[in-house]
């Protein structure tokens, strides 16, 4: 007897996704990786090879996108958005912008919008692997909202003090009490950081939940 489950395949949208972010990140080593062979007065290996390694990464998210490996899709996009990480922060941050960007102030501009494209595709890497398992259950997406409910205080308040409109503005004001005259500031301190570290723990919770739905062993529940 075949005990075997075997996994829904991810939705279309999710695989062309992945595979145009593949692409896109692929593409934008493709400069950086020029570069580092003589641009900064000699072979930048250390830049190269993590270049390299976004490249590659880029590679399998298009095999991922086209079907090439069978199993553990999501889990395969979402070591790949790691990879593209990390390559990045030792890579184009520490290797360029904490290292050359004084020296080259001319590829300053390129390096930002580059960091911030590739943090980008990390976000939508991760986001299309957790749709592939959120939809194989319908009973993640209460936890889903939840988790939503839960974080969305949280964003809200920074962007409030971020932009220092509203209650942000009152809470920048009292936060920025100075030394010595501000027990006001240690208890909002103390009470917002507390609240908001139960709201993201919480919310934490709630979307591994959300994952476990998709879980084989809960499919078969469900089928």
């Amino acid at each position: 007897m075949n005990d075997a489950f075997e996994l829904p395949a991810p939705p279309m949208l999710c695989r062309i996704g992945v595979g145009i972010l593949g692409i896109l990140v692929a593409a934008s080593a493709a400069p950086w990786a020029y570069y580092s062979l003589s641009h900064f007065g000699g072979f930048d290996w250390g830049l190269m090879g993590f270049e390299l390694l976004t490249i590659l990464a880029g590679v399998f998210a298009v095999l991922l996108a086209m079907g090439k490996f069978q199993s553990g899709w999501a889990i395969g996009v979402t070591a790949i958005s790691g990879a593209v990480l990390v390559a990045l922060v030792f890579g184009l941050y520490v290797g360029f912008i904490m290292a050359k960007q004084t020296d080259f102030p001319s590829l300053a501009p390129l390096a930002k919008y580059t960091l911030l494209g590739r943090l980008a595709a990390i976000a939508g890497f991760f986001l299309f692997a957790s749709i592939a398992v959120f939809i194989r259950n319908r009973a993640s997406y209460p936890f889903i909202i939840k988790s939503a409910l839960c974080i969305a205080p949280v964003i809200a308040a920074f962007a409030l003090m971020r932009l220092n409109i509203g209650p942000g503005a009152w809470i920048n004001n009292v936060l920025n009490t100075p030394p010595g005259t501000g027990a006001a500031s240690a208890v909002l301190s103390i009470t917002l950081g507390l609240i908001f570290i139960i709201l993201v723990s919480a919310s934490g919770h709630l979307l591994i939940r959300a994952y476990e739905c998709g879980r084989p062993e809960h499919l078969k529940n469900h089928s």
